[in-house]
């Protein structure tokens, strides 16, 4: 989708960096990218795994289906999906554990803690059950630690052994922190790119827009004390691009009718 209207939000020079905060887009590529939050320009990006892997190839009547933004699975059988209960976090906290369909759940996880630097989104440190690694000299005031969470979930059907499934499902939420309930936005999020539309709560003013070319999985405010949960809502391509056409058109009308200073050099 082009972008409509960076040239019209991005035109305001006067507005301080200092009084903007950070938001941490993580998408399914497994990167994290920085975003001005006042003016959705990207700070810094960061390469993690990616959110979500598993097998691309269908296998009839044992083929499942994960949502990337929480790890809900789906089960395609026979032309049809069907929700499943439970996600993959779920599974791999009660694995292992045997279905009523004779599917047999093995699942691990791992934590890992990771410190960044909120300015340029260089990784300091990585801590783990297994080690710890200081990449950088660390300084404690400017470092901000990330908790990530992989889960590792396989299947086996119990009277086809041949019939296996295996995902690994990288997570944040885990170690999030409180919402933050007076955030001033109002975000969306394609349902199958990377655009994102940003709106004044109070005003309804689209603030910005962005291309990440890659789906959004989620937002966090990224503070001090570390990542707190921004929500957002999931829109189709074409109803992203309609509302950022009629809000283009809407500026235009206004800029046409403000007064003109005709004695203006």
């Amino acid at each position: 989708m082009q972008l409509f209207l960076n040239k019209f939000f991005q035109e305001d020079d006067s507005v301080e960096d200092d009084s903007a905060e950070t938001i941490l887009v993580s998408t399914i590529d497994g990167r994290l990218r920085a975003l001005n939050s006042l003016t959705g320009e990207v700070k810094w990006t960061l390469q993690e795994e990616p959110v979500l892997r598993s097998p691309s190839a269908v296998k009839q009547g044992f083929t499942f289906l994960p949502n990337p933004i929480d790890g809900s699975l789906y089960v395609l059988k026979n032309s049809s999906l069907k929700k499943l209960p439970f996600n993959i976090p779920q599974l791999v906290h009660a694995s292992p554990c045997k279905g009523n369909d004779g599917i047999l759940y093995a699942g691990s996880k791992k934590d890992v803690w990771f410190g960044i630097d909120p300015k340029t989104g260089l990784k300091m440190e990585t801590l783990s059950s297994a080690s710890a690694d200081r990449i950088c000299p660390a300084n404690q005031k400017q470092t901000i630690f990330l908790g990530r969470t992989e889960y590792r979930v396989s299947m086996f059907d119990e009277k086809n052994r041949g019939k296996t499934w295996n995902a690994t499902f990288n997570d944040y939420s885990a170690h999030l922190l409180p919402e933050v309930n007076t955030w001033p936005f109002k975000h969306y999020a394609s349902s199958s790119h990377g655009y994102i539309l940003t709106f004044d709560k109070e005003t309804g003013e689209m603030k910005w827009e962005a291309d990440l070319k890659q789906p959004v999985v989620a937002l966090y405010l990224l503070r001090d004390d570390g990542l707190h949960k921004l929500p957002f809502e999931v829109m189709g391509k074409e109803t992203m691009e309609n509302v950022a056409k009629v809000k283009q058109r809407a500026i235009f009308i206004a800029e046409d009718r403000k007064p003109k200073n005709i004695f203006r050099n």
